[in-house]
């Protein structure tokens, strides 16, 4: 696109964004003297469902311990609103749940400008927005103006985890030490910053997990959860062949559970793996620990769940089909927790070598587990909620 053209999108876009921002505004001012409501702290879900589990706690405990403003998830995605409305009935809450249907309401590629958009409307004068993602851009791109507090969804594992952005909300929550420390070294003091803890390890604190039955008998199950960014992921390269020679051994059963975002890009690949026998394909909906809770062995690449797997202390194996040297890489520090395989045939082995021996690494996992999560042994979304809820009031 000619400059000129770029330009004049730009200011087409901004002018818009103006204009709409100005109707809405006359629009809530309207409606607030019309019918007066309760301020509202707001909680965004769309179809990247990885990020629920590590804000929706947070709404249920805000939900519970706030009186002077009310807690408000919008939703603008039908395997959203599925897995939020789940735990909402599980979980005593006081939470405001709005599902906002639209033309894409049942898409897992749905535009993110469009979901904002679409929670932008259906926010009347926000106390605070608690976001999992970096997308409060677009909504600031809306001028919109109120408490931003960030819960990452996922620990610092690669650069674009230091974003500068990070600095620019009110209130920026930390999942432990590791993160603390490296937003430190790459970003400088961030006194908007908290260490309280990884809220989607509270789902075993709500939940009693039990062994689903996925398979007839009882040989180890392995849980393949690979990287969905084609240049860092292992099932590109030699993922559905590992799958099927780990099945072929006749001696493990085998659960593939990809990232989100790699059955929605890639659902004719994902798809490719259900008819290998005995393979169990999690394509989706399930997001919340308890695939990794009823596993003995797990096999990633790059992807930073392997931190949440540590919870567990059990082997892990890494696929490094991209031939990365590891070993002088930061961002590959988790890799030092068990053993790595280039191939097929050397996965196998190693394989094998772990179930024989679950804790050679064991003391690794726990240590980089303790350095990671901050107080794993209590309820931190409470903490989180807590820490909220004095900043707003401070």
């Amino acid at each position: 696109m000619p400059k000129g053209l770029k330009v004049l999108k730009k200011a087409g876009i901004w002018i818009s964004a103006l204009v709409l921002n100005l109707f809405l505004s006359v629009f809530r001012l309207f409606l607030s003297i019309l019918k007066p409501i309760k301020p509202r702290v707001y909680f965004c879900y769309n179809q990247s469902i990885h990020q629920i589990y590590h804000s929706l706690f947070v709404a249920i405990e805000l939900s519970n311990c706030a009186k002077e403003f009310d807690v408000v998830i919008l939703s603008t995605s039908a395997q959203a609103s599925d897995i939020i409305e789940d735990e909402l009935a599980s979980i005593p809450n006081r939470v405001i749940f709005k599902k906002i249907r639209h033309p894409g309401y049942g898409r897992v590629d749905y535009s993110v400008n469009w979901f904002v958009l679409h929670c932008y409307f259906r926010m009347r004068d926000p106390l605070a927005v608690v976001v999992p993602d970096y997308y409060d851009n677009v909504f600031r791109s809306l001028w919109l103006k109120t408490f931003w507090v960030y819960v990452s969804h996922g620990v610092a594992n690669r650069f674009f985890s230091f974003d500068k952005h990070v600095r620019d909300y009110d209130l920026a929550i930390l999942p432990g030490e590791r993160d603390a420390k490296a937003f430190q070294e790459h970003l400088g003091p961030m006194k908007n910053a908290e260490t309280l803890g990884y809220s989607k390890l509270d789902y075993f604190h709500y939940h009693r997990v039990k062994p689903r039955i996925l398979f007839k008998d009882n040989k180890p199950v392995i849980l393949y959860n690979p990287h969905f960014e084609r240049s860092l992921s292992s099932f590109f390269d030699q993922g559905a062949m590992l799958i099927k020679a780990i099945y072929d051994t006749g001696r493990y059963n085998v659960i593939f559970m990809p990232h989100p975002d790699l059955a929605r890009k890639y659902p004719r690949l994902v798809e490719e793996v259900r008819s290998f026998p005995g393979v169990a394909l999690i394509n989706r909906p399930k997001v919340n620990l308890e695939y990794m809770a009823t596993s003995d062995l797990y096999i990633t690449d790059i992807s930073s769940s392997v931190y949440e797997w540590f919870y567990f202390n059990r082997p892990v194996l890494f696929f490094n089909t991209k031939k990365v040297a590891w070993k002088t890489n930061p961002y590959y520090a988790s890799w030092a927790s068990g053993d790595v395989a280039e191939d097929v045939p050397g996965a196998l082995k190693a394989i094998e070598h772990a179930l024989a021996n679950p804790e050679e690494h064991g003391a690794i996992r726990r240590q980089l587990f303790a350095q990671t999560f901050f107080h794993p042994e209590r309820i931190v979304s409470r903490d989180i909620a807590c820490a909220i809820t004095k900043r707003l009031h401070g």
